[in-house]
């Protein structure tokens, strides 16, 4: 009767020693921790290039993208003007945008400035401008050298340190053949926001 005692319990993992049971380590087999971090990095790595891959490769993913960036950079602008009680500006072209600022009786271009530079859009995109519900033509000034340019400098809206978008507007944002666009608006009380839009 002992002898099969022991046995089961020697089958269990358990020695029999001077009359009592101590447990033995029973080797397990698994996964140890180091393993486990070394397969969840790699995980990790190949689920980012797989998504650096696929996102903002449609036409509509670029026009939502874009979209929303201008209107960050809307609001960054308008809080800069509220916060150090300048005048800026939004000025618009075929292909492209940059934020001004007022100062000595001149708009300035904000070029140096890591977040409010000039940006281009993407190829073969385009804004179509409405002021104050008018339809309104973006000048392009591919001939204007660089002089000229600065002297030329004016908004077609304005970002007032008293936290007001004037006047309201609606710029889209379009590509050729595209059926999805996307809206940016402000209002003269400050409110601003990126939506999407059918043709």
């Amino acid at each position: 009767m002992l002898t099969s005692a022991t046995g089961i319990l020697n089958r269990a993992g358990l020695a029999v020693h001077s009359g009592r049971s101590s447990p033995q380590p029973s080797r397990q087999t698994g996964f140890s921790l180091l393993e486990l971090l070394v397969v969840i990095v790699i995980i990790a790595i190949l689920f980012t290039y797989t998504t650096l891959a696929i996102r903002g490769t449609s036409p509509e993913e670029l026009l939502q993208t874009e979209a929303q960036r201008l209107d960050r950079l809307l609001q960054l602008a308008l809080e800069e003007a509220i916060l150090r009680g300048m005048e800026y500006g939004l000025e618009f072209k075929p292909n492209s945008y940059r934020f001004l600022f007022y100062a000595e009786n001149t708009w300035q271009s904000l070029d140096a400035d890591k977040l409010l530079h000039e940006r281009q859009l993407p190829e073969d995109m385009e804004f179509e401008l409405e002021i104050e519900q008018i339809d309104v033509l973006i000048e392009a000034d591919d001939n204007a050298d660089d002089d000229e340019d600065e002297e030329r400098l004016r908004p077609q809206v304005f970002l007032l340190s008293s936290g007001e978008i004037t006047p309201e507007f609606s710029v889209r944002l379009v590509m050729p053949g595209v059926a999805t666009s996307y809206i940016v608006t402000g209002s003269v009380n400050g409110e601003h926001q990126a939506e999407l839009s059918d043709l």
